[in-house]
């Protein structure tokens, strides 16, 4: 792991002359500066001061009414992590760090979703002996622009190698700046809708997970700008076309390597392990909240759609791509696999709410019930109604409501982000609600 005295040798070393200090704020926006060599040491030590203001934004850069935030309220220092340093393959001179939020005292700044997951992770150690590892499998799309419409890169097919033909030259560069900052890839294929692609980063320690994550979404669009191309990590870009959604794959073990998840005398015959089984439950028990943080966006509701494959029913099950929570067959190391997110999410406030959940589900040791085997979306409301299995939220609206109600995750994450990030969100529905567009128009114009 990287220190401050190893990053400044190495800006040294390699003439780094401009260094990127970011962070991400509540609407999963980056922001950051960049300062210069000179000002690293002192900048590592004491953080980049930024108005409070700034975690008041929404996702159109728009300051939100009744804000947390004010001109008022000062600032919060933007301290990088020394083992987040990478120098940026695909510019000029350039590194990047990512950052922890602090208080003008240095202590841990209260509405900083990184800090939360740190903090929430030492709960996991020390209530449960063990350490937290996941692992983000993201979808995108390539598009180009064509007479003024964004359309996709190529017309590749799910699982064929054609896609990783044409894209040889952005995939290979992407997977290259990927390693070369620090992040493994494990798989890469071509995906359901032409121009889709698909990409699982190695499972790491959750802290790293997200970090990893968040260059992720930085690096796709990016290197994608450079090859003349758009790069997105939007949830349904196209109304007749496969959605891309964020699955996080999540396990634990003790320091030994013991996986806390697994226990080959598990009734269900699943091979989990009543931990495994608990923190589930409390996946399930916070399950519409949860999608407020994983699909915080207008356009996320679009994709969660009854047969898309994407989940749209709060229900766990073994090898089930219809379910809210994957096991995956016992033929891989005992683990599953939250599926209720997409690229619109921050990966800190995704992981610390999925940490938060699943703990307080191991603490009150919630059942998830029997595993569903069926698909889901083909399932009446009797079926439903019978088996105790509820829809995930239908808009961000809804998911908002289920989240504004939820105490355990306010407090589990911390009042501060709880509240402004339902504020934020609010916002962007309301907005949403009152535009007006073309089919809209064109519909009820000619009807009425």
């Amino acid at each position: 792991m990287l220190t401050k005295e190893n990053v400044l040798n190495i800006v040294n070393q390699e003439k780094i002359e401009f260094i990127r200090v970011e962070f991400l704020d509540y609407a999963g926006v980056t922001r950051g500066r960049t300062i210069r060599p000179a000002q690293l040491k002192d900048v590592m030590e004491k953080g980049v001061n930024f108005s409070t203001a700034i975690m008041s934004f929404d996702v159109f850069d728009e300051y939100i009414p009744n804000p947390a935030f004010g001109p008022n309220d000062g600032d919060f220092f933007a301290v990088p992590d020394p083992s987040t340093f990478a120098v940026l393959p695909y510019r000029k001179n350039t590194a990047r760090m990512l950052c922890d939020l602090v208080d003008i005292n240095g202590d841990p700044w209260h509405g900083c979703p990184r800090s939360a997951l740190k903090r929430l992770l030492n709960e996991v150690e020390s209530l449960l002996g063990g350490k937290m590892n996941m692992a983000f499998e993201q979808e995108a799309y390539l598009l180009m622009e064509v007479d003024g419409h964004l359309v996709p890169a190529d017309n590749s097919h799910c699982f064929s190698t054609e896609g990783a033909d044409i894209q040889e030259d952005f995939i290979q560069e992407f997977v290259y700046s990927l390693e070369a900052m620090g992040v493994t890839t494990e798989q890469i294929s071509s995906e359901y809708g032409p121009g889709q692609l698909e990409i699982n980063l190695k499972y790491t320690n959750a802290l790293k997970a997200a970090d990893d994550q968040v260059t992720f979404m930085h690096l796709f669009k990016q290197i994608a700008r450079d090859k003349g191309l758009v790069g997105t990590l939007m949830p349904k870009p196209f109304q007749n076309l496969s959605g891309s959604g964020l699955h996080v794959h999540i396990s634990l073990y003790d320091e030994t390597g013991e996986n806390l998840f697994e226990d080959s005398t598990d009734q269900r015959g699943l091979d989990m392990s009543e931990k495994a089984y608990h923190f589930i439950g409390g996946l399930l028990r916070h399950g519409s909240s949860l999608i407020a943080i994983g699909a915080p966006s207008i356009n996320s509701y679009k994709r969660m759609q009854p047969g898309s494959w994407a989940p749209a029913h709060i229900c766990y099950g073994s090898g089930n791509r219809s379910v809210l929570v994957r096991i995956p067959e016992k033929r891989r190391a005992r683990r599953f696999e939250y599926r209720g997110a997409d690229g619109t999410s921050n990966p800190y406030l995704l992981a610390a709410c999925l940490v938060a959940a699943g703990l307080r589900g191991i603490q009150s040791q919630i059942d998830p019930g029997e595993p569903v085997d069926l698909d889901v979306s083909s399932a009446n409301e009797f079926e439903l109604k019978e088996r105790g299995i509820s829809w995930v939220p239908r808009s961000l609206n809804e998911a908002i409501n289920a989240l504004s109600e939820d105490s355990v995750l306010a407090q589990t994450i911390g009042r501060t982000i709880w509240e402004e990030f339902i504020k934020i969100k609010r916002t962007e529905w309301d907005k949403y609600s009152r535009y007006v567009g073309n089919w809209e128009r064109k519909v009820f114009t000619s009807r009425f």
